[in-house]
C-alpha cells in the first residue's frame, strides 16, 4: 500500500461519504484503489494505514496540556 499516515475514514478522500462532513457513525464504502477489490465496508471512526486527508478539511487540534491517561 502507500506510504502515508494512519488516520479515521471519515476524514479519508477514500470514503464514500454522503456529504462534506461525514460523521463518526456513518457507514460507507472504502475507495482506496488496493482495498477497493475487497468491497470493504467501514465506519468513519475506522481507520487504517492508507488514509489521505480530504481536500479542504482542517486537522483537528488536540490540547495535550491535559494529564497522560494510563
Amino acid at each position: 500500500m502507500a506510504d502515508a499516515s494512519w488516520g479515521n475514514c471519515k476524514n479519508c478522500r477514500f470514503f464514500a461519504a454522503n456529504g462534506d462532513e461525514p460523521g463518526a457513525d456513518g457507514v460507507q464504502s472504502c475507495n482506496q484503489p488496493e482495498l477497493k477489490q475487497f468491497a470493504l465496508v467501514v465506519s468513519g471512526d475506522s481507520g487504517c494505514n492508507a488514509h489521505e486527508e480530504r481536500t479542504g478539511e482542517t486537522v483537528p487540534v488536540y490540547d495535550d496540556s491535559a494529564p497522560a491517561m494510563h
